[in-house]
Order: structure tokens, then sequence, then C-alpha cells
């Protein structure tokens, strides 16, 4: 593979697609977006730093009733990214499947296809060429978008400190991955299609399976009942003269709230097991960590399904950053973002092949 015929490759396919209406229209709605989430997570930010300032007056006066508010941590702008990522969870499929699904199927419609492999350059560095220049205009709409964010940031009177900097652009790659991922199950499907309009409706199809029905079987009342079984009932909440005693009380409730507890997880393992082959879902996973690191270690370790006096304790444990709890979520995270690296890799893999091998008439 030259180097020299991939720049030229990958040069004209990053202007053919920056230069195209689609991209255009779609980058424009993407930072309508952007700007919509930010604008509505800035107010959000600010209510939410007033109150938790309002719970750092009562604390210091030795008032104990606080809300949970208080105990989650200070308020981080990246609530508004959390917004902006789920909005963007489902453009992002829409702007990957419009920016790939006819990279090779209107070569081969126009004949021009052909044409260029007349010329001595080799097939792989057609299609490799042409995920580049695909890649290097989805990464310069990502730039775009975070730079208008942070602009606004500032406009708002909100200037993110450091760690708050490196989470926005770690939201920024993890907005690439999940782009660059539709973008390489549409670049599959324009090898395999054999025109412009099959190759849509497959990834199209292929976005629905991933992205909508396989999460959705993991919520299936049914299917979760007959896998683990009902979900246990609460004890009857008499009080203590149900029992023997207040012990036998105690006794019981804890015996319920573990048993919840391990069925929430199970539950929950259910979830992420089908969401690994969701790039959405993986893509939603992977934000919420970035923006609400406390809120997902809480998910993970279970906390978030205890007693509230046990919930507080475990946030108590929390670092102040951050990235220092999202950085210890790494370990917990490691399948999804395995499956956020595997999935593009094996889409543009099998359009490789399929390229490769493909009779060109």
């Amino acid at each position: 593979m030259r180097t020299g015929i991939l720049r030229i490759i990958a040069g004209k396919e990053f202007r053919d697609q920056v230069r195209s209406k689609r991209f255009r229209t779609l980058f424009a709605i993407l930072l309508i977006i952007a700007v919509a989430g930010l604008i509505d997570g800035a107010f959000s930010y600010q209510e939410g730093l007033e109150r938790y300032n309002e719970m750092q007056v009562a604390a210091s006066e030795g008032e104990d009733d606080l809300s949970y508010h208080y105990y989650e941590g200070k308020p981080s702008v990246l609530e508004a990214f959390n917004r902006i990522g789920y909005l963007l969870s489902t453009v992002a499929a829409v702007l990957g499947i419009a920016m790939g699904f006819d990279l090779i199927t209107a070569e081969k419609e126009s004949k021009s296809l052909k044409i260029l492999l007349s010329h001595p350059v080799y097939r792989d560095e057609v299609i490799t060429g042409k995920a580049l220049g695909g890649a290097g205009a989805i990464a310069l709409a990502m730039g775009i978008m975070l730079l208008v964010s942070l602009a606004l940031m500032l406009v708002f009177g909100i200037v993110p400190n450091f760690e708050e900097t490196v989470r926005i652009l770690l939201f920024g790659v993890i907005s690439f991955l999940g782009v660059f991922t539709f973008f390489a199950i549409a670049l599959f499907m324009s090898t395999v299609a054999r025109n412009s309009g099959n190759a849509l409706i497959g990834s199209l199809a292929i976005f629905i399976v991933l992205g909508i029905f396989l999460p959705s079987l993991a919520g299936n009342g049914a299917l979760i009942n007959a896998l683990f079984g009902d979900r246990p009932e609460p004890p009857q909440m008499g009080g203590p003269s149900t029992f023997a005693d207040v012990e036998e009380h105690r006794r019981v409730w804890d015996e319920y709230q573990e048993k919840n507890r391990m069925y929430q997880i199970k539950v929950q393992g259910l979830h992420d097991t089908t969401d690994l082959l969701s790039p959405t879902r993986n893509y939603m996973e992977m934000v919420r960590a970035v923006a609400d690191p406390r809120g997902t270690a809480a998910m993970v370790s279970g906390a978030y399904y205890l007693d509230w006096e046990e919930t507080k304790e475990f946030y108590a444990t929390l670092p102040e950053s951050g990235l220092a709890i999202f950085v210890g979520l790494l370990g917990a995270l490691a399948k999804n973002i395995i499956a956020m690296l595997v999935l593009p890799v094996a889409f543009f893999g099998l359009a490789w092949v399929r390229f490769a091998r493909e009779d060109i008439r």
C-alpha cells in the first residue's frame, strides 16, 4: 500500500464529503443538537450549582437532612454533554450511514470505479483511502462541534477546569467512534449491495437490529422472568409488631434488600450483555461514564440499589475529581471500550475483504 496514492484518495474523499449537501445538512443538525443540549445543560448546571451551594451552607450549620444532590457531589458542566450524547446517539447513526452507504455503490453505478481500477492503483488503497477520507470528515465535524460547545460555555460564564476539559475531549473521541462505527457498517453494505438503495436499506436494517431490537429484547419482562424468576417482593411494613422483635424485622428487611440488589445486578448484566452488540448503547454507556462518573460508579458497584444511607457512604468514598472516578471505572468499562473498537474494525475488515475480492464489471 503506497502512502502517496493513499493520501490522494483520502484527500479527494475528504473534500467530496465536506462539500456535499448531505454532509452539510447533517452537520447543521449536529450543531443544532449541540447548541440546544448545551443551552439546556447550562441552565440546569447553574440551578444545580445554586442548590449545591445552599446545601453546603446547610451542612456547615450542622443540618443532617440534606438532599441527595448534595451527596452526589458538586454539579459538573459535563451534565450538558450527557444531554448532547443522548440526542446524538441517533443522529450519529444517521450521519455515519449517510456518509458511507454509497461510497462504493455510487462509484460502480457511475462506472468511475472501473476506470479508477484500470489505473495503477490497488484495491486496498481505494477502500482504505475512502475510509480515511470519511474518518477525516467525521473528525472535522466532531472538532467543530466541540469548539462551538466550548465557546457557548464561555458565553454563559462557565469555564471548565483541567479535568473537565479532558473529559470533554474524551466525549469528542467517543462521539467520533460512535459515528465512525455506523460509517463502517454503511461502507460494508456499500461493498455488498448492488446499488445505493439496497446499501441504504441494509445499513438501516443493521442499525435497527443492533441499535433498537437487541436493547429492547433485554428489557422484555417475560424474558427476564424466564431467566431470573420473579422480582423479590418487599416484606410487609407493619412495624416491629409483625415480627418477633425489632431484630427479626431488620434481618428480614436486610435479606430482601440483598436479594433485590442481586436481582437488579443480574438484570443489569443481561442489559450489559446485549448492549455490547449495540453501538448506540455502548456509546451511551461511555458518554454516561464520562459525563456522570459518580452516578455510573454507583450503578456499576451496585450501591445505587442499596439503602440510601449506604449509598451516601459509598458516595463519600469516591474521589472529588470526576476524571479520577472515570479512570477507576475503566476496568468495569473495558468490555464497552473493546466493543466500541472491535465493531468498526470488524465491519471495515469485512468491507476490505469483500472489495478486494469483488469482480468489478
